[in-house]
């Protein structure tokens, strides 16, 4: 019993100790609870891939599985698609930059920093149901790129990090909505950065 109990110290101090230098890699959505607003992902410039806004009184988040977030550059614009579930019903939100076409997903470093008003004509914003688009319309907000970061793995750039916040007003369908304290953190790059190339 004395081997035992041994034993199991030492396996927990090594494992203790290699945590330390554990080098992760995000794949997938990484969702730590914000104390202050609680079911939200807490704000973060990590690379979490976390999204979460309070869409009235419910949650609208990544915490359950969902489809990957992505960046589209088609019709002479950029389109970002941050995706999450409501209960268990998938819906993506899609903010759209026109005339705004990065060629590589190395060039969204460009919007760091910018802060878009809602609605106006440097940032439009859509809803989805699964795969179907909804009727919104913006009445007020704001959309905001804290900050865009490049995440390097093995000294090699994987991906641009997008970190900030949004809120907004809005009529779905004629219902009035709002969501509020909305938050994202997102990696963009090559295996889900699209530009579809008009023919």
């Amino acid at each position: 019993m004395k081997y035992i109990r041994f034993f199991s110290l030492i396996l927990l101090a090594v494992a203790g100790g290699c945590s330390r230098g554990f080098d992760y890699r995000i794949s997938n959505s990484v969702f730590i609870e914000d104390t202050d607003n609680p079911g939200l992902p807490v704000y973060s410039e990590k690379g979490y891939n976390s999204f979460g806004v309070y869409w009235g009184l419910s949650l609208w988040t990544t915490q359950l599985p969902h489809d990957p977030s992505k960046v589209v550059i088609d019709n002479d614009s950029c389109h970002i698609h941050l995706s999450g579930s409501v209960g268990s019903n998938l819906h993506t939100l899609v903010i759209s930059f026109p005339e705004y076409t990065p060629a590589t997903f190395a060039e969204l470093l460009s919007l760091n920093g910018k802060d878009f008003d809602l609605p106006g004509q440097e940032c439009a914003i859509s809803l989805l149901y699964g795969n179907r688009p909804m009727n919104l319309k913006i009445l007020s907000g704001s959309f905001t790129v804290k900050r865009a970061q490049k995440m390097f793995i093995d000294k090699e750039l994987e991906s641009v990090v997008l970190s900030g916040t949004f809120s907004f007003k809005a009529t779905i369908d004629g219902v009035a909505e709002t969501f509020s304290n909305g938050r994202f953190d997102m990696r963009f790059g090559n295996e889900n950065f699209y530009y579809l190339r008009k023919d």
